[in-house]
């Protein structure tokens, strides 16, 4: 039930990521605590399920953190349709994770990058991945600060973008308020965009209606 609807949401592949998270729930359910009915499901359960899932797939702090953020999501819209007590997702202990644990250190030279490009422009001009990379390589910005670019945020017209720090929607730039500014676009980045909102973006909202 929880895959259908949010099929209906995100794209394919984040739909195949949260079924890959959440089988190992369900394995624990079943074949380790044998688990039947949601509403029995306690905050102690979490915590072992925590535990049985590191030492189970040998993980990293990394890899716990973002297997539990798909569960807490999904124990949220359970928590919607009464299938699990209130509050349940609240009671899942995050990991800490030491500064820079969650990023990685490898580098885009300039020579992959021009022939990444070269290769996405020619066999698939417009896609996500394709307007993504354009404007990453070009502007600079972070992960976290493309990740929070609303289609609103998109001047054709003008040639750029307008890079926002927006915390109740979950997307936080690294230095707030001192991050937000505008960015101007080359006509390669700008082709990519238009191709892709024109022809190839799903035209979906998140939980916080962003667009």
């Amino acid at each position: 039930m929880y895959l259908k609807q949010r099929s209906q949401e995100v794209s394919e592949a984040t739909i195949q990521a949260h079924g890959y998270r959440l089988k190992h729930f369900v394995r624990w359910c079943e074949d380790v605590q044998s688990i039947e009915n949601l509403n029995d499901l306690s905050g102690r359960d979490l915590q072992r399920f925590t535990t049985w899932r590191r030492e189970d797939g040998d993980l990293n702090n990394v890899t716990v953190v973002t297997q539990l953020s798909t569960l807490r999501v999904f124990l949220k819209w359970c928590e919607n349709i009464n299938a699990v007590e209130e509050d349940l997702h609240d009671k899942i202990l995050m990991p800490n994770l030491a500064k820079h644990e969650d990023q990685r250190d490898a580098m885009l030279n300039s020579s992959d990058a021009k022939d990444l490009l070269q290769y996405l422009r020619k066999f698939e001009l417009g896609t996500r991945t394709h307007a993504l990379i354009e404007v990453l390589w070009h502007t600079g910005m972070r992960i976290g600060a493309a990740h929070g670019l609303d289609l609103g945020d998109y001047d054709p017209h003008e040639q750029n973008i307008e890079v926002q720090h927006r915390p109740d929607t979950e997307t936080r730039l690294k230095n707030k308020q001192d991050g937000e500014r505008y960015v101007g676009l080359s006509e390669d980045v700008c082709d990519a965009l238009d191709a892709y909102i024109k022809f190839k973006r799903a035209d979906v909202v998140d939980d916080f209606g962003s667009r």
